[in-house]
């Protein structure tokens, strides 16, 4: 049996008694309450931008993307406008060298390998599989799930141009590749202290007029260890011109001479 208690019995009352305007005012202060509140340093506070004012003769580049992209449902990965997005990038950099930082199950990998010309050299790293479930991350030890990495590139015509890396981003040697990629997707781990790695990882990469994408900038309550990713651009910020893509949770950050 259940036992109304006192504050049971007030709320009910309240909620049956009170004029209508009155109870709009509980529920909405009521939501405030139980809302998930941001972690601190979370602000968007990059400016926005969209794609044509970094290149304003994108819309004359047309772009591939796989049928297959239509039935696709992993909330992991990227959302199809902005497997667009990336696709056009790449379509209008037309890079020589790509470097992705995160593969997980290789659609963003497959996106990029099918918008860059046939000679491009991709390289993508993530977890060996074998050491995943032990894997000290930012919100702890293994708990990344199971999922094969790169499938969506496994047997396409594609992965002629797709190296393969395994191990972990922060402490992977990247020295043979410093200066010489013209294009970098950082989408490791999100949380501060690995993004800020990984960035740092990008920027010594780069070659000069290269471009580095980040995902995630923007977020819900449902991803709070996005976080790091906002924190971490926020900081960079203030001696990068960093961008917020408009329409998209993307960050863009392009070298100018």
């Amino acid at each position: 049996m259940y036992a109304l208690t006192a504050a049971d019995w007030c709320q009910r009352s309240a909620r049956r008694w009170a004029p209508p305007f009155t109870r709009r005012l509980y529920r909405k202060a009521n939501s405030l309450i139980h809302r998930p509140q941001r972690p601190p340093n979370s602000e968007f506070l990059l400016p926005t931008v969209s794609l044509t004012d970094l290149f304003p003769d994108i819309d004359q580049h047309n772009v591939s993307l796989p049928l297959s992209l239509i039935s696709h449902s992993d909330s992991m990965t990227l959302p199809l406008s902005e497997m667009l997005v990336i696709a056009a990038i790449c379509t209008r950099a037309s890079p020589a060298v790509v470097f992705e930082l995160g593969t997980y199950t290789g659609i963003s990998t497959l996106i990029m390998a099918l918008n860059t010309p046939a000679d491009t050299k991709l390289l993508t790293i993530d977890l060996d599989p074998a050491t995943r479930d032990t894997h000290r991350h930012g919100q702890g030890v293994g708990g990344l799930g199971d999922y094969s990495v790169g499938i969506a590139c496994h047997g396409t015509t594609q992965s002629t141009k797709i190296t393969q890396l395994y191990g972990n981003s922060i402490t992977f040697d990247y020295t043979q590749f410093h200066g010489a990629v013209d294009l970098v997707l950082v989408d490791a781990d999100h949380t501060y202290d690995f993004v800020k790695t990984d960035s740092a990882t990008a920027f010594k990469l780069l070659r000069p007029g290269g471009i580095i994408i980040w995902d995630d900038y923007i977020w819900t309550e449902r991803f709070p260890e996005c976080a790091g990713v906002t924190r971490c651009l926020n900081e960079l910020s203030i001696t990068r011109s960093i961008y917020q893509l408009q329409g998209t949770r993307l960050a863009i950050y392009i070298d100018r001479p």
